[in-house]
């Protein structure tokens, strides 16, 4: 559509090694090659918009399945997951998943969820704290800072939670709200579900996935050295 907006659908010629490619009257087909994209002139919006996104889907995708209070998940997300986000974060998509060990009841009369977590009601507040920060600020850049920040801070997890919220240039004041909310509840379901939902089965926490997998293998080598897990898992076809 972009390229309908800029360029008309003259058909131009180019030489390429003694062969004469021709731009598709089609637009859709003007990225397939850079061969074809040079023919229509379109190279730049191609790099801009095609391929690189293109190249974003070859990255690792990387889940973590965590709580919010557990050590082991605290060690994992301040060291090995920080250095990755650090370092390489250019090949692999990290997800937060904050559930992990968690149990939910429906309550038909509120229509809300009820949640027991394994080190307490601190623990539970602390994953729908997270789960509300990942609903309004989306993008790694914007939550992982917070998450390191609070998952290497030990105190009144609210207390935490808002001067991290500071630092990271979050509203804690639309955070907070939200862990009050229907809102806030739903979104939690929806963690519950995925967690739920592993195959295999999470058996512990910290749990991770690498793009949809989970080995006891891979996973001790996660906890050993994420980043060579990472760069090894890197454009393995």
């Amino acid at each position: 559509m972009y390229v309908l907006l800029i360029f008309s659908s003259i058909l131009i010629l180019c030489a390429n090694g003694g062969l004469t490619v021709k731009c598709p009257e089609t637009p859709s087909k003007w990225c397939e090659t850079k061969e074809i994209a040079q023919a229509c002139n379109v190279i730049e919006q191609c790099q801009l918009y095609i391929w690189k996104v293109q190249d974003k889907n070859d990255k690792v995708n990387l889940t973590l399945y965590y709580e919010t209070l557990c050590p082991d998940c605290r060690k994992f997300m301040t060291t090995e997951l920080w250095k990755a986000y650090q370092t390489i974060f250019d090949i692999v998509n990290i997800t937060l998943v904050p559930y992990g060990n968690a149990h939910e009841t429906y309550q038909p009369a509120t229509q809300l969820y009820q949640y027991v977590c394994q080190h307490g009601a601190q623990e539970c507040l602390g994953n729908v704290i997270h789960t509300c920060v990942l609903n309004y600020y989306p993008t790694i850049q914007q939550h992982m800072p917070f998450v390191y920040c609070t998952e290497s801070s030990s105190g009144d997890v609210t207390t935490i939670a808002s001067q991290c919220a500071e630092k990271s240039k979050m509203d804690f004041n639309k955070i907070f709200n939200c862990t009050q909310s229907k809102l806030g509840n739903q979104l939690q379901h929806i963690y519950a579900v995925q967690t739920e939902n592993l195959q295999p089965a999470h058996k512990y926490v910290p749990w991770i996935t690498i793009n949809g997998q989970h080995t006891e293998e891979m996973e001790h080598e996660a906890e050993r050295n994420l980043i060579k897990l990472i760069c090894k898992s890197y454009k393995v076809v």
